[in-house]
């Protein structure tokens, strides 16, 4: 069984996750803040952004996968991915360019939580 739209949506969060990470890394070495954020709010700002994805991100690829493994067609696949990648691009960028209190990042959590919902809602109906 190929895990076609699985793979992609991984493969484009992986990418996804490297400049996160580089947005710490270099922080960090500008600050020589090398563990926790040391006060520094810009630094726990990316952290919170980078942490955020990490909580979200991994398990909606395994109910993902999981769904496409149970016959999900391209309109579930592609409107959950969607709206989980919409939602955490708004999200980074909301912490990232702004100061993280905006309608963005609001935004992008409602679109990650729909995702959740939307994949988590369909394996159930699916399966019982």
């Amino acid at each position: 069984m190929s895990l076609q739209f699985s793979a992609i949506l991984a493969a484009i969060f992986a990418i996804a996750l490297v400049p996160l990470t580089l947005q710490v890394g270099i922080k960090r070495v500008s600050t020589g803040i090398f563990f926790g954020d040391g006060g520094n709010k810009d630094l726990a700002r990316r952290r919170a952004a980078q942490s955020n994805f990490l909580d979200h991100v991994p398990l909606f690829l395994v109910v993902f996968a999981l769904c496409e493994m149970n016959g999900a067609g391209p309109p579930v696949l592609f409107g959950a991915g969607g709206c989980m990648l919409l939602g955490r691009a708004f999200h980074a960028f909301s912490m990232l360019a702004t100061d993280g209190t905006g309608n963005s990042r609001a935004f992008g959590m409602i679109l990650t939580l729909l995702a959740h919902l939307g994949v988590a809602g369909y394996l159930l109906y699916v399966l019982l």
